[in-house]
């Protein structure tokens, strides 16, 4: 009699969120610093506030975070502390010396050369589909939205009902 064939396989996955910019070099011990060894995992998921309020200089800063984890693959949800990524409150909350284009600029960091580089993987709202090189499948529904809070990105109205499924 053979044995019964599993229909699960392992599959280690850390979530991270709120890094707001971290550091990983242990030379510069602060509040803002990755502390302990990350093990290796399959999956990672970061699911908002990579940086503290936004800029190019901190997405990049943060791809490199990611960068230097080692998974085999990274997934990244915005958060509402990622100003540039939402449009729409990039548009209608511009300080003087922001433009516009300091969106695209956030978008092409974080799906562009240097996020391919690092292995991460951009989610915008959406339901997504991966299968893993360990052949383990799984569905991820992501949102960078929550309920409006003192003018911060991608917020919505507290009665809306944002996530039912037609």
């Amino acid at each position: 009699m053979s044995a019964p064939i599993s229909s699960t396989i392992s599959t280690r996955v850390l979530i991270l969120s709120d890094t707001h910019n971290f550091d990983i070099d242990d030379s510069n011990l602060n509040q803002y610093t990755l502390r302990n060894a990350l093990p290796a995992v399959d999956v990672l998921l970061h699911c908002g506030d990579l940086t503290h309020c936004g800029g190019t200089l901190s997405f990049k800063k943060a791809i490199k975070l990611l960068g230097s984890i080692d998974a085999t693959l990274k997934l990244v949800i915005a958060g509402n502390h990622d100003l540039e990524l939402d449009r729409d409150y990039w548009t209608a909350y511009l300080d003087e010396g922001d433009v516009i284009e300091d969106h695209d600029a956030a978008l092409e960091i974080m799906k562009g050369r240097l996020a391919k580089e690092a292995n991460v993987v951009y989610l915008e709202e959406g339901t997504y589909l991966f299968v893993l090189e360990n052949g383990a499948k799984f569905t991820i529904y992501a949102s960078p939205y929550t309920p409006a809070f003192c003018d911060w990105a991608f917020a919505y109205e507290h009665k809306q009902d944002r996530f039912s499924q037609p």
